[in-house]
């Protein structure tokens, strides 16, 4: 008898659980009540790399729209998420040994440096500020660094979000 009631706590919990993680959601009840609407202006681009700032601010726009987190707006937010490409490179990032002279490369990783300011223009305050890096990596033989580059910048976009949720 008491195998089966530790069993059933068992499955309890476990049910519990497993049910419990798809409660947890990013909505819009996170946020500080007054902010309904958010502003995306394009981000400065600091490098050589063209379009980085208008493809990098345009899926934070994305994300923001899809998770319900604010409705975008295109001037005068509750909130405003600015931000800056500091730094842009595609430097080797797997080797091999073709010979005893010869280096193959393998994959490639792009890694980008934004800087992030999330502002709560009604109070003025930031909600969220820092350095935010990304890395897309990609295998040279099959894949282009436009794939490294959209990993990064989804990896940069994803911790917009987060970092700025946390902060709420």
């Amino acid at each position: 008898m008491k195998k089966i009631k530790q069993a059933l706590l068992i499955l309890s919990l476990s049910i519990g659980i497993i049910c419990s993680c798809g409660i947890y959601s990013f909505s819009g009840s996170t946020l500080p009540a007054h902010l309904k609407t958010v502003d995306i202006p394009l981000f400065v681009n600091q490098t050589l790399q063209s379009g980085i700032a208008e493809d990098l601010t345009g899926e934070i726009a994305k994300e923001v729209l899809t998770s319900n987190l604010l409705h975008v707006v295109s001037r005068n937010g509750d909130a405003s998420i600015n931000g800056k490409v500091v730094s842009y490179t595609n430097q080797p990032y797997t080797y091999g040994n073709k010979g005893v002279r010869d280096v193959n490369v393998s994959s490639y990783a792009v890694r980008i440096s934004v800087e992030v300011e999330f502002i709560d223009n009604k109070s003025n305050e930031p909600l969220y500020k820092g350095t935010v890096n990304g890395q897309g990596i990609y295998d040279f033989s099959t894949e282009q660094e436009t794939d490294g580059r959209t990993r990064a910048i989804h990896d940069i976009v994803q911790q917009i979000i987060q970092n700025s949720v946390k902060s709420w």
